[in-house]
This record gives C-alpha cells, sequence and structure tokens, in this order.
C-alpha cells in the first residue's frame, strides 16, 4: 500500500429509496471512471450520476431488501487508464450498513 486509507462510513438504511451522494475532496472526477458499492456476500451498486466532485446514488427499497445491519461494503473508484487501456482501483471508502431499531434490526 502506498498511503492511501479508505475513509470509513455509516450508511443509514431506512424502509424507502435510499438517494445519497459522496464527494472527492481532491477535485473533479475524471471522465470516465467508474464507482460502485460492492457489498460482501451481496448486490454491486453502480453509481447513478457523477458530476464535478460529486458522485450519487438512488437506490430502490426493492434492492435494499437484500441489506441487513451490519452487512460491509466498499466503494470502489475505477480510474481509467490511458497509460494501459485498464483502470486504476482504488477503496475510497469502506464501512457498514445499519438499520434503525424499529425495523427490527
Amino acid at each position: 500500500m502506498i498511503g492511501w486509507e479508505p475513509l470509513r462510513d455509516v450508511m443509514s438504511i431506512t424502509k424507502g429509496d435510499l438517494i445519497f451522494s459522496r464527494t472527492r475532496s481532491e477535485g473533479p472526477i475524471p471522465t470516465g471512471t467508474v464507482i460502485e458499492i460492492i457489498w460482501d456476500d451481496g448486490p454491486t451498486w453502480l453509481a447513478t450520476s457523477i458530476a464535478g466532485n460529486t458522485v450519487g446514488w438512488r437506490i430502490e427499497s426493492a434492492e435494499l431488501a437484500a441489506i441487513d445491519s451490519g452487512d460491509t461494503f466498499t466503494i470502489w473508484v475505477r480510474y481509467p487508464n490511458g497509460d494501459t487501456e485498464t483502470t486504476d482501483d482504488y477503496e475510497w471508502i469502506k464501512g457498514s450498513a445499519q438499520r434503525p431499531l424499529d425495523e427490527g434490526f
């Protein structure tokens, strides 16, 4: 590892759709970048929007049903690499899901 430390986050999941965004403090996200949330033992959610230095997701409530409180995820950023025609992949944010206690979790 060359000095890269992923951020830590908790994703609060309730009964409705999940709409949220994260901002890259270093500036605009390069064109062609793919950002996705990969759940350990679960689904992968591609970003629904990338604009400037902000990435956003809108996840329908039906998709959220598979995520339990405590499930862990990683948000991967895959920058295009023009020299190798592949991507440079970075763990941007790691975290876990949290559901309110009134939902039985």
